[in-house]
């Protein structure tokens, strides 16, 4: 698979190659309906071709969520999308009992998770929205890498079928999916192949990793690099099959660590702790910044993850053999 999506492509919005993917669903299944929280941009076709099959419930995500919750009950397949922080932490409670505990088929978009919206502060900042959604039994979770990868899980997804969070960014994304070959989105995808050490990444990360790992080629280190896309159901026998081959697992990602990447590769791999080296959000509330200036903040941009894999290989010297 190519790690650097199709040749010039340009970094592309997932809201934008969503939009067009929701739209051919609601015309080729009657029963798929769509609503969001001043939703006009991720649902801007289905609003222009069919306005009925829209329903817009303004910046009130706890009535959005109820409201989808009440459509799947009595036969639709809603697609909802709002902003990712207000989306899971104003309507937990609703994603908790209306959406989580009877299984509705219902897809919840995400838009602006992460640390995407990283200049408007941390009231619009879904770190956490992985570990609130972990918590939930019965959805799954879906953290896309790029465009191209959000459209696919969004294809994978409809019509709805049970309960699925997919988490998007706000801005546009650098592209590392190739969109002859995405591969499927529930498992890992080797994007760079490599034999010293296994970077295991997942959404915008995915970008920085293939980074981190070119300059480490500099210095003679042959990194690998997978996209984790599906966090839920986990892909457990592929991560431990793939990682046992590496002496170092580094996992990437721009989400607080319960729940994450980490937590679940950590679980697969077993074996000793230091195998596994795990960069994501700590526990504390970032300054006002620009998206690459808070993945900095964090430690879960291309320098640490470079810093992270040199550090262990070069201390290691003579690579150990896999444990």
């Amino acid at each position: 698979m190519s790690a650097r999506g199709a040749a010039g492509a340009r970094p592309a919005s997932m809201r934008a190659a969503c939009a067009p993917v929701i739209a051919a669903a609601v015309r080729s299944h009657p029963d798929v309906i769509t609503a969001g929280a001043d939703g006009q941009a991720l649902f801007g076709p289905v609003i222009c071709a069919d306005p009925r099959r829209y329903v817009e419930a303004g910046i009130a995500e706890t009535n959005l969520v109820a409201m989808a919750a009440g459509l799947a009950r009595t036969g639709w397949r809603p697609v909802v999308g709002a902003m990712a922080p207000f989306l899971i932490r104003r309507a937990y409670e609703q994603l908790r009992l209306d959406v989580s505990l009877p299984g509705l088929p219902i897809v919840l978009l995400g838009v602006g998770g992460g640390l995407s919206y990283g200049p408007l502060g941390p009231t619009h900042h879904a770190v956490d929205d992985i570990a609130l959604m972990s918590a939930l039994p019965r959805m799954d979770i879906y953290c896309p890498a790029d465009a191209t990868d959000a459209a696919h899980v969004l294809r994978a997804c409809l019509p709805p079928g049970r309960p699925a969070y997919i988490r998007l960014t706000a801005r546009e994304d650098p592209p590392v999916i190739d969109p002859g070959e995405p591969g499927d989105v529930r498992a890992v995808r080797t994007l760079r192949a490599g034999r010293d050490a296994l970077v295991l990444a997942t959404g915008r990360c995915v970008a920085e990793a293939l980074a981190a790992a070119e300059h480490c080629a500099g210095a003679g280190l042959d990194v690998a690099v997978a996209a984790v896309t599906c966090l839920r159901p986990f892909p457990v026998e592929q991560v431990h099959k793939l990682a046992r081959d590496y002496p170092l697992v580094v996992t990437a990602e721009e989400a607080a660590g319960p729940g994450g990447l980490g937590d679940r590769v950590a679980t697969a791999v077993g074996g000793p702790p230091a195998r596994v080296t795990r960069l994501c959000v700590d526990n504390r509330y970032p300054p006002v910044g620009t998206h690459e200036e808070l993945l900095a903040f964090y430690g879960v941009d291309r320098s640490a993850i470079t810093s992270a894999l040199t550090r262990t290989l070069i201390r290691k010297g003579d690579h150990e053999d896999p444990v």
